[in-house]
Formats: structure tokens, C-alpha cells, sequence
């Protein structure tokens, strides 16, 4: 995927919700009961490496210093979202149809090798904070491999959208943002979070904030 899509992709986020966030952001109610969210989606997703998760954690503390009341989200949790099959529903079990699911997954993930994603700097929605990241083509073409895999096979696929991006979400709004202004600043400043290499990918039920999860499948690429 072109950087320079990507770059644009995750200023225009920025961009689209500056305003907002000014203004205190769009809070997220659910947040109140993070840990027993029952809203259960079927995905792919990538688990980030531990050394990719300290400096995450280090850019979190520089965060929790100016809103310390964000939800952050601990390293276990912190992934990258490669598709949303089934999307997030209250009280969602996984489908009787799984394996279905697993035997494309598992074609589409051997007909690339494995890829990079580099991790630099952050951008933000009016309820969240990202890490963004830049990956290479293999991605792309897994993703397309599998949405022509699913249609020709009949496979239900509710993706709320065409996902484009490799972000990481690492903090949530509960209510309102206390500071803003300096939130904003701190996202702006350049920072590197280095490379990791996926050489495999998981098929994951879990909760909007991955703290309920079931690790159903590992794709190796």
C-alpha cells in the first residue's frame, strides 16, 4: 500500500476530527464496563510484538500524563485489525459454520509470504488515539484474496467498512478530554515506534476492546 495513501488516510482522521476533539470529544458510554462488554465480533488480527508494545507503552504514559482518565488499552490487547468478518453484536456466538471460515483464511494466508508494518507516529478520532501504521503490499492482497474467497463461497463478510489502514488503537475516551489543546500537541510530535514482521495472523472472537477473546484459528503466512 502507498504511504503516502496512508499518510493521507490518517491526517484526514485527524483532520475530520479536530473540531471535535477540541471540544471535549465524543465520549464512549460503554466504556464504563470495558472488561464484561458482551458485544462479540468474529475477526482477523495482527498481535503486536513486545518490543513494538514497550515503546507503545512509553507514548501511553506520556498520554496518561495529560488524560489520565482515557481507557488504555493493556499490551495483551493492542493488535492490529486486518478484517472484521462478523461484526460486534450483543450476545454473538461463533457460527456453526466456522471451519468454512478457517479453510479460507487459511488459502488466502498462503498465498502471500510474510510482510512488515512500520509503526510512526499517531493520529486520533474524536474518541480514540492510534499509532499508525504503514505495511507492505502482501496485506492488500490478502485482504482482497479473501473478500473474493468469501463471495464465491457464499461466506457471510459484515465489514462496517473496506478497511484500508494497519492502526493500532492504544486509548479511549470515556467522557470528555480535560486538555485538548495539549493532547493535540502531543499527537503531532514525530515519533517511531519501529518495524515488526507478521509471519502470522490470529482469527479472534472477541469484544470491541479485545478483552474478552477467544483465539479460534493462527493463520501462518
Amino acid at each position: 500500500m502507498n504511504k503516502e495513501f496512508l499518510n493521507d488516510h490518517y491526517d484526514s482522521i485527524l483532520a475530520n476530527n479536530r473540531e471535535k476533539i477540541m471540544l471535549g470529544g465524543c465520549g464512549d458510554a460503554f466504556l464504563t464496563n470495558a472488561r464484561t462488554d458482551n458485544r462479540m465480533a468474529l475477526v482477523i488480527l495482527i498481535r503486536i510484538s513486545p518490543e513494538t508494545a514497550d515503546r507503545i507503552n512509553t507514548c501511553m504514559a506520556g498520554i496518561r500524563e495529560i488524560e489520565p482518565d482515557l481507557y488504555f488499552y493493556p499490551a495483551e490487547d493492542l493488535h492490529v485489525t486486518v478484517m472484521d468478518i462478523l461484526k460486534g453484536e450483543e450476545g454473538r456466538s461463533i457460527p456453526q459454520n466456522i471451519d468454512d471460515y478457517i479453510q479460507c483464511i487459511r488459502e488466502a494466508g498462503r498465498s502471500i509470504s510474510p510482510f512488515n508494518i512500520m509503526f510512526d507516529g499517531l493520529t486520533a478520532s474524536d474518541n480514540a488515539v492510534m499509532v499508525r501504521g504503514y505495511y507492505d503490499d502482501e496485506l492488500m492482497i490478502f485482504r482482497q484474496n479473501l473478500r473474493e474467497m468469501f463471495k464465491k463461497r457464499g461466506l457471510l463478510l459484515e465489514e462496517r467498512y473496506e478497511t484500508v489502514s494497519s492502526h493500532i488503537t492504544i486509548a479511549r475516551l470515556h467522557d470528555k478530554y480535560r486538555d485538548p489543546e495539549r493532547l493535540l500537541n502531543y499527537i503531532e510530535k514525530p515519533r517511531v515506534f519501529g518495524t515488526m514482521t507478521v509471519s502470522e495472523m490470529e482469527l479472534s472472537f472477541h469484544n470491541w476492546y479485545d478483552t474478552r477473546k477467544e483465539r479460534i484459528s493462527t493463520i501462518y503466512l
